[in-house]
């Protein structure tokens, strides 16, 4: 949240003996392609393929759908652009519907040859469903293709498709673009406990820090929201979305979406509200907030203080939190 500039005087001693920032280098982020069948030059598709904007699922303004064949593949193409060579998270976005295939063949070209995935697109429609992590060659190439080639009932469907890189790099990335807020609001202490409140209106999209593991949170306090357990054991936790990216159990890359900021839950206007928390310990996340901010190595969550974050009262505040 942005506090009153009288309200933070109060607390600015205690705040900064709590915080050591780190000096200034690049940004920490994960290079993530997403291609929807509209992108210009990124999506092939034969005569077969009909074009539809029925579903309120759809990413973007349309999809495409063609009927089960099984005398030979016909796939559609998603085309993208791969800067490294690597292993690559590669999901997929769909409408679904009980009319559509249940056993629609998403092709996946890695460095080693085609791989099949088969999905249900009758279930789980509207949110990117993973299709797993692949290594991918370098250069601009058809990456994921979606066959007609089932023997299931319905149409398939080739809406979207989202590639990210999970190998190189630091393997974390801020909770928000770094054009989102300037450093400052970083260091920001937080209410009554260890977390921060990050102002950005609604509909600003959430990112992993981290891999791990999405645990959805839908409540009255946090609103819809995820905790996502990280690799390094430390829950991190993400309130007030406005809609979830990713589904329940979901397993994510770091720079990956997670969901859309908003306003829901226990809260006074759009914002992220971001926590860290080791076993049953709240942390304060500005230090690890700035270093990733900064470009540099954060510190571990275990090693991060619980107190010098937030005012000890409501009272010391001038404004009312966001939540």
């Amino acid at each position: 949240m942005k506090i009153a500039t009288a309200a933070r005087a109060l607390i600015t001693g205690v705040t900064a003996a709590a915080m050591v920032l780190l000096g200034p280098v690049g940004s920490a982020s994960a290079a993530t392609t997403t291609v929807d069948n509209a992108t210009a030059g990124r999506f092939t598709a034969s005569a077969n393929w009909g074009t539809s904007s029925w579903s309120g699922q759809k990413y973007g303004a349309d999809y495409r759908f063609a009927t089960p064949y099984t005398g030979g593949s016909d796939a559609a193409w998603f085309s993208a652009s791969i800067p490294t060579a690597g292993a690559h998270l590669v999901e997929v976005w769909y409408p679904a519907d009980a009319g559509y295939n249940s056993a629609t063949p998403f092709i996946v070209a890695t460095a080693g040859g085609n791989q099949t995935v088969v999905v249900d697109q009758r279930s789980n429609g509207g949110r990117w469903v993973s299709l797993g992590t692949f290594t991918l060659a370098a250069g601009d190439h058809p990456v994921v293709g979606v066959s007609r080639w089932s023997t299931g009932t319905g149409y398939v469907v080739a809406d979207a498709v989202r590639i990210t890189s999970t190998s190189g790099g630091s393997g974390l990335s801020l909770p928000l673009t770094k054009s989102a807020l300037p450093r400052s609001e970083y260091d920001d202490p937080h209410h009554d406990y260890p977390a921060i409140d990050l102002p950005v209106g609604t509909g600003t999209p959430a990112y992993a820090v981290r891999a791990g593991t999405v645990t959805i949170i839908n409540d009255s306090s946090c609103g819809q929201g995820v905790n996502l357990t990280g690799t390094d054991g430390a829950v991190y936790t993400y309130c007030h979305f406005s809609a979830w990216s990713v589904s329940n159990g979901a397993s994510v890359a770091p720079g990956q979406q997670l969901g859309l900021t908003g306003n829901t839950g226990n809260s006074t206007g759009p914002h992220l509200h971001f926590g860290i928390r080791t076993g049953s310990t709240r942390r304060c996340p500005q230090n690890f907030l700035l270093a990733l901010y900064d470009g540099v190595t954060p510190p571990a969550a275990t090693s991060l203080p619980t107190t010098g974050c937030f005012y000890t009262s409501l009272g010391a505040a001038r404004s009312l939190p966001l939540g």
